[in-house]
């Protein structure tokens, strides 16, 4: 009887011990997940702020601080509120889904805004094709490029971007 207090007392301090262990575990699988999501992703860059659709959007507007303005419309496709928020150079969209908010898109605003690979505003095709490669479409001057769920298009007129926009790829 005494052996078998033993023998339990010692499993339960051995599952005790690995517990964190395995809660840690766990988290990393769950971080590193979202990283994989991030890294396979066309992301966005505000100072230190990374945004990208399809992620919550609390932390990331959270970081980005007060925006000039906020504008607010019932979503038709889930219930709650679209948000969109207008920095100086740039605005980001909002969608709700079980009560978090999902960035849906950014749009740059501004030349004063470039790209993690080096385009802004003002760029030409040549250099958008050298950062980027041949578009996964090109239609009236806009040049699509899908990278996991995301799609970034550039927007060019007479050869030379004009508008640019992160956003949650069309599933097809």
């Amino acid at each position: 009887m005494k052996k078998k207090k033993i023998l339990m007392v010692v499993a339960v301090a051995a599952v005790l011990s690995v517990a964190p262990f395995t809660a840690f575990a766990a988290q990393s699988k769950t971080a590193a997940a979202v990283s994989k999501a991030v890294s396979e992703a066309y992301s966005f860059k505000s100072g230190n702020v990374e945004l990208t659709a399809g992620t919550d959007a609390a932390a990331a507007i959270s970081s980005l601080g007060k925006p000039a303005k906020i504008f607010e419309v019932d979503s038709c496709a889930y219930q709650g509120k679209d948000k969109v928020y207008m920095y100086t150079d740039f605005e980001v969209g909002t969608y709700p889904v079980k009560g978090v908010d999902k960035i849906s898109y950014i749009n740059v605003l501004s030349d004063k805004v470039v790209t993690p690979e080096g385009i802004r505003i003002g760029s030409s095709v040549n250099d958008v094709v050298k950062a980027y490669g041949k578009a996964l479409s090109e239609e009236f001057g806009t040049y699509s490029y899908k990278k996991g769920s995301t799609e970034l298009k550039i927007f060019t007129k007479n050869k030379l971007v004009d508008g640019i926009e992160y956003s949650v790829a069309e599933a097809k």
